[in-house]
């Protein structure tokens, strides 16, 4: 049998997939020689390592498995196998008849039947009233009805078990994704099992990183089932979870023998009266994210703001309008500057002040240097994606939900309904690496590549935050740029970008974990940024009990 060929490493080290995508990996590994019983097998093994480790269940603890009768019902039906076998008491329902079953669940089943596993079959919705007890005993109920086939909204029996399932149980484990929960959207088909935890298997499923999808998941897991990680790669997936290895490529060690030029030259233009903190906070953010030079440009008449609030940060007075906001005159008087600066944010607190937003139109039009737009930048050229295009440089936009129906000329419930397809469209459109701010801010490159971001909190939604985020994507982009001492390759761009939003989100959470979420605010973020830089692995959660390396506990959900 040939050898099978893969291609160059992936960007982090959980890819994310389709269901589409998730049956060709298994018929990939099928080709390979790994039979699906054997998939199947694993599977049940990878959930039975987490019901005992995560939820800290031993024998004989009682547990209702709720099965449907396609390959996740087979799932089920291993599990059940082998909690029986070391002792748990398990009882199955099997939401259909068993002459219904095929292939491998139809021989989980048999082995299960015979091997002494109880298993209770129900094909009408007026049977179901058998679960309500059960499930309400239990110390634990497993979901395996539905896996990542559906498509459409469930009926039938299974929708009349699912929010049964749901509202009688005390502790619930999905199988692979929580049934009804559309495994390419997160959307809910209908009605959705809210789980407490989800163990995924063989490969992250993108609808369980993207909200609603993401909150019935629970704290989620993924299992490994055997097959190399690396057999992705055939499938060209460019889709990703930002994970911790991200900041150790965009931020490597420093070599002692280096000096404050070797780590990029920041030029933030931004303010306005009553929002001079938001430059100043990016122009704090880029030197705690390790650029070497910060200079904040803003209006003459605000200069004094930064010169006594950030002593790091230098600063640079420009011609003003009337109404005290960027002139378009700034533009010759930056001239030394532009050419100084290795990456240049504009936007955070610049108004949208008219003659001002002719200035940002002119800056990004004419200069010729990596910029990240932000804020009321964004809303300048808004309606001129013409200018984005014709950049020669690399630009990154940071829009939330609102600045990225203004880009697309849509609207933020167009845009909320798919992030995804959204971020993607204009990251193409604007051949620009967009950050699509929110829960689950997603980054978006020209080549396709996207990335979902699982740290932060809701205490992060707070005035300020995003020019936090400005701040260290303009660090992180100069100290990229200068390492490779010219314009990096494409994925090294993005993948700086990907790494600010992890430390961004990172550091909202450290703070969090003393602030609480209410209380948070931006400047917290500073605060917590260093320790998020030097021990990115906070990020990765932790069970009471060791989990083995063939389940990697994903993201943290149930508090």
């Amino acid at each position: 049998m040939a050898e099978l060929e893969v291609s160059t490493p992936m960007l982090t080290s959980l890819p994310l997939v389709t269901a589409s995508e998730s049956r060709q990996f298994d018929q990939l590994a099928e080709q390979a020689g790994l039979p699906s019983l054997v998939l199947m097998e694993n599977a049940a093994l990878r959930v039975a390592e987490v019901l005992q480790q995560h939820f800290e269940l031993d024998p004989p603890k009682r547990i209702v498995i709720v099965c449907g009768k396609g390959n996740n019902g087979g799932d089920g039906m291993a599990l059940a196998r082998h909690l029986h076998n070391i002792g748990f008491q398990v009882q199955v329902f099997l939401l259909a008849d068993p002459d219904e079953l095929k292939g491998d669940a139809a021989i989980n089943y048999r082995a299960a039947f015979n091997f002494g596993v109880p298993i209770q079959s129900i094909t009408s919705s007026d049977q179901l009233s058998q679960l309500i007890e059960p499930l309400q005993t239990a110390d634990l109920v497993v979901d395996a009805l539905l896996g990542t086939g559906i498509a459409g909204e469930v009926r039938g029996l299974y929708a009349d078990a699912i929010p049964l399932i749901t509202q009688n149980s005390t502790r619930i484990l999905s199988i692979d994704i929580p049934s009804g929960i559309n495994s390419d959207t997160g959307e809910v088909c209908g009605v959705a099992v809210r789980a407490d935890a989800t163990v995924t298997l063989g490969a992250v499923k993108l609808g369980l990183v993207l909200f609603p999808g993401a909150d019935y998941a629970g704290d989620l897991f993924v299992g490994s089932l055997g097959i190399p990680e690396q057999l992705l790669t055939k499938l060209n997936i460019r889709r990703f979870v930002s994970t911790y290895e991200l900041v150790g490529r965009a931020l490597p060690p420093r070599h002692p023998n280096t000096h404050k030029g070797d780590y990029g030259r920041v030029l933030i233009v931004g303010g306005a009266p009553g929002m001079t903190g938001a430059a100043i906070m990016a122009g704090k953010a880029a030197l705690r994210a390790g650029a070497g030079l910060v200079q904040v440009a803003l209006p003459q008449s605000l200069n004094i703001a930064v010169e006594t609030a950030a002593l790091e940060v230098m600063s640079f007075p420009l011609p003003e309008t009337e109404a005290g906001t960027i002139a378009p005159e700034a533009l010759n008087a930056l001239a030394d500057r532009l050419n100084w600066a290795d990456v240049i944010a504009v936007g955070c607190g610049i108004s949208r002040n008219e003659r001002t937003q002719t200035f940002v139109r002119q800056l990004v039009a004419q200069v010729d240097k990596p910029m990240v737009i932000d804020a009321d930048g964004l809303i300048a050229l808004a309606g001129h994606s013409e200018i984005l295009r014709r950049r020669k440089s690399p630009t990154i936009l940071t829009p939330h939900p609102g600045e990225m129906a203004a880009l697309m000329q849509t609207t933020v419930g167009e845009v909320q309904r798919d992030r995804v397809g959204t971020a993607l469209k204009a990251a193409r459109e604007f051949n620009a690496i967009i950050v699509l701010k929110g829960a689950r801010t997603i980054t978006a490159a020209p080549d396709e590549t996207m990335l979902v971001n699982l740290t932060g909190n809701a205490g992060m939604a707070t005035g300020g935050s995003g020019d936090v985020l400005t701040g260290i994507i303009a660090a992180l982009l100069a100290q990229t740029i200068t390492r490779h001492s010219q314009v990096p390759n494409p994925q090294s761009l993005t993948e700086a970008v990907a790494a600010s939003v992890f430390l961004h989100g990172l550091a909202g959470d450290i703070a969090s974990w003393e602030k609480g979420e209410v209380a948070l605010i931006a400047g917290d973020l500073l605060d917590h940024l260093p320790r998020a830089i030097n021990e990115p692995e906070l990020s990765q959660p932790l069970t009471l009990r060791p989990l083995s390396p063939f389940v990697r506990f994903v993201v943290r959900m149930r508090k």
